[in-house]
């Protein structure tokens, strides 16, 4: 009776993890659905920029584009979690920021709880800025604080996990700081009258292609991080769908033991009847 009693307990537990999977499953398809809309939206809006940014240096080579004050350093940024249940996606990047950091020479930004940690139980001795941030959604006054202290930089390296899709996920580092962006420019030539200043355009351009970069990379973490859950939670359904089935076939098993057992016990009570009849 033991054994029957903690089979069905077992099975009643699994039924309830399932059902809690089977919600945690609902809520990261709807998430990453949503984030995956500001993803391709966000693309548009930075290619359609980066054309007209293009043009504009283009034009105006000779006189450069530098407007922001920098510190000339360089910074690297890890864009972990505030949460779990993300699959490996956060500790594959985080490996790939900590090699990075431990080989130059660099200011370190970590961003979400979960990156705190793992700088914490891996040892990493380096100091770094902590910020806070959502794994669902761009909160503008975060987004602003953090956007505010890598505007100093030189040259802002980002980590973080890139959607490939549903099954694929990777680790990837990518420079916001727009000094690698080439933008093929082609067609008529077109000269433009810059008011007040060409400096001051320059700024204005720099800044919103750092920051639309570095939004972007935001939102390609969260879809990544989104996708990887969904294909975690899933395989966990499978497992316990597996589970569910050996626990239904020891049942079996166990019904098929106790009922022989009382088979026997019926015919050794039928034969003791007979002999004691003789």
């Amino acid at each position: 009776m033991t054994g029957k009693r903690l089979l069905r307990e077992e099975k009643e537990s699994l039924a309830g993890l399932r059902s809690l999977v089977e919600v945690y499953e609902e809520v990261a398809a709807a998430r990453m659905q949503k984030v995956r809309g500001a993803v391709l939206i966000s693309r548009m809006y930075l290619e359609e920029m980066l054309a007209v940014f293009g043009r504009v240096r283009e034009a105006y080579k000779k006189k450069g584009f530098s407007g922001l004050a920098k510190n000339g350093r360089q910074v690297a940024v890890f864009l972990s979690a505030n949460s779990g249940l993300f699959g490996d996606i956060v500790d594959r990047t985080f490996d790939k920021f900590a090699q990075f950091i431990k080989e130059s020479d660099c200011d370190a930004v970590v961003v979400g709880k979960l990156g705190v940690r793992m700088m914490a139980d891996r040892g990493v001795n380096k100091l770094y800025n902590y910020y806070d941030f959502p794994d669902d959604n761009v909160d503008p006054e975060s987004f602003l604080l953090i956007m505010r202290y890598l505007l100093q930089f030189e040259k802002i390296v980002v980590f973080y996990g890139k959607f490939g899709s549903i099954l694929t996920q990777n680790p990837v580092m990518t420079a916001v700081s727009g000094e690698n962006l080439e933008v093929a420019v082609t067609g008529e030539k077109i000269e433009y009258i810059f008011e007040p200043t060409i400096e001051e355009i320059a700024k204005i351009f720099e800044g919103q292609i750092m920051t639309s970069l570095f939004e972007q990379t935001l939102h390609e973490s969260q879809l990544a991080k989104f996708a990887s859950r969904l294909l975690n939670l899933d395989k966990s359904w499978e497992n316990i769908g597996k589970r569910l089935t050996v626990v239904d076939r020891e049942e079996v098993r166990l019904r098929r033991k106790t009922r022989n057992r009382k088979q026997l016990s019926t015919i050794s009570g039928m034969s003791l009847w007979w002999r004691g009849g003789v």
